[in-house]
């Protein structure tokens, strides 16, 4: 039977948070969100639910490796580009990145050939075969926690600008159809550690990209499951916002979502006691295309300068090449221990904390980082002012960060020195079960919880930050 006439149990909600370092899924209760209780949630074991890795079992690795015998998906990719790195080997990674920071045009370019050295696929092809991937993972994993699949999805998406929005929510739909139709043929192959053969692979991106029923985003509506907008894609910092503000009377949220790729901005008001409405402040929505993978790098440059090495020397690539391998590795140790060792060859460099954080470059990200957040900010305190408790009582705002980076010294400034004037506090994401896997990957886990609750806030109708708003919300 085709997947796409398999029905949907329509009691549940999914959503892919197709992350640029880790991938997540999660599934959500048709209920109303304040209705929700800790079993109404179940986040989905897409990573190394046996543990063989010393990742998450929750976090699926957003890596492709290409072997001259075939593909390797999530964790063994990334084993086999560390093993490959040596070669001048380089994974297919951060997969997101084209649909958030890259004209969509890229997709269909050639890779590199230190990725690809078969020069057959381009990144569209691997995105796809990544997204099938994690279908088969997904429906592995429900099975495993009791949960239905499939359910009907959104996925988490990044802002885009106007322009690109409506060719990106068609890309994105195209790509997450073809891999569904290919994880229902290929289910056995996807998962084999040792990867799909490319002949395999090959054959069925040929069939489904020559489909084109996959390009009619009404064809298979059913797969889908509709933000307020109509969109089968929620805005990453709206999906926070669902899954981690309880309405527990009048609130005013701003949210930092800092991922590998992007770092998602927005700002959300909750209405009084009795009214079950979240919705977002007008002209709060920013974002900023660097994060996590961005401070990556510029670690790995910080390093390089150090050391004297030029990356675009025949003496140098090798070595810069294989630090790049390490990059997000490196970065965790440093932010974790306060300082990293690099092996460079021969040389062992150490870099410390705060010598990183001094780095020009790194000190205009953090301030990139906090102009966009103070624009929220604004938007944020604004609301907040001109909507007090109904006792008088000024409102206070609640920082809430969430994402792989919520952790960086220079996102907690956000809240720890906020730039705007007001009374602050700090918020946590609410609608986490309680998981022990769940405590060190709650605030990754964010946008996917968010992204599967049934009401999302209400992008059509935001709170307008006026001396004639106080009308908008009750």
């Amino acid at each position: 039977m085709s997947p796409f006439e398999v029905s949907r149990n329509s009691e549940w909600i999914g959503c892919i948070d197709f992350g640029t370092a880790m991938s997540k899924v999660a599934l959500a209760r048709r209920r109303p969100r304040m209705q929700l209780q800790d079993a109404d949630i179940v986040p989905l074991a897409i990573g190394d639910p046996d543990r063989k890795s010393a990742g998450n079992p929750l976090l699926l690795p957003s890596v492709v490796f290409i072997t001259k015998d075939g593909l390797l998906f999530g964790q063994e990719a990334l084993s086999a580009a560390l093993r490959g790195e040596r070669l001048r080997r380089q994974p297919f990674s951060s997969p997101k990145q084209y649909l958030s920071t890259h004209d969509l045009e890229e997709l269909d370019e050639p890779l590199e050939m230190d990725i690809d050295p078969t020069g057959s696929y381009t990144a569209r092809d691997l995105l796809v075969l990544f997204l099938a991937h994690l279908l088969v993972r997904a429906d592995r994993a429900a099975t495993v926690a009791a949960v239905p699949w499939p359910v009907p999805l959104r996925i988490a998406r990044p802002a885009w600008a106007a322009e690109r929005a409506v060719a990106g929510e068609a890309t994105l739909q195209a790509m997450v159809l073809r891999a569904f139709a290919i994880a229902g043929e290929l289910a056995g192959e996807l998962m084999v550690p040792k990867g799909i053969n490319h002949s395999l692979a090959r054959w069925w991106l040929s069939k489904v990209t020559a489909d084109k029923s996959f390009d009619d985003p009404f064809a298979f509506a059913h797969v889908f499951e509709p933000s307020p907008s109509g969109n089968a894609s929620v805005l990453e910092a709206t999906a926070v916002a669902a899954g981690s503000i309880r309405d527990t009377g009048r609130r005013v949220v701003a949210i930092a979502d800092i991922g590998g790729g992007t770092a998602d901005f927005g700002a959300f008001m909750t209405g009084l006691p009795g009214h079950d409405v979240l919705a977002e402040i007008q002209g709060s929505s920013r974002i900023l295309r660097e994060a996590g993978d961005y401070l990556d790098m510029l670690l790995t440059n910080h390093v390089l300068r150090k050391a004297g090495i030029d990356p675009l020397a025949s003496a140098g690539r090798g070595a810069a090449n294989r630090l790049r391998m390490r990059q997000r590795a490196n970065k965790e140790v440093l932010f974790s221990d306060g300082e990293v060792s690099i092996e460079l060859g021969d040389d062992i460099r150490m870099v410390n904390q705060k010598e990183f954080l001094s780095d020009p470059h790194v000190q205009d990200f953090s301030e990139r980082l906090r102009s966009k957040f103070h624009e929220t900010l604004k938007a944020a305190v604004k609301c907040a002012r001109q909507h007090p408790q109904p006792d008088g009582r000024p409102t206070q705002v609640e920082i809430l960060l969430t994402g792989g980076g919520h952790g960086l010294p220079m996102v907690k400034e956000l809240m720890t020195k906020p730039s705007v004037p007001w009374n602050y506090v700090a918020a946590s994401p609410e609608l986490v079960a309680k998981d022990p896997d769940l405590e060190v990957v709650h605030r990754q886990l964010a946008v996917a919880i968010g992204g599967a609750v049934r009401d999302l806030p209400r992008e059509t109708a935001v709170v307008r930050v006026s001396t004639s708003c106080s009308s908008g919300l009750h």
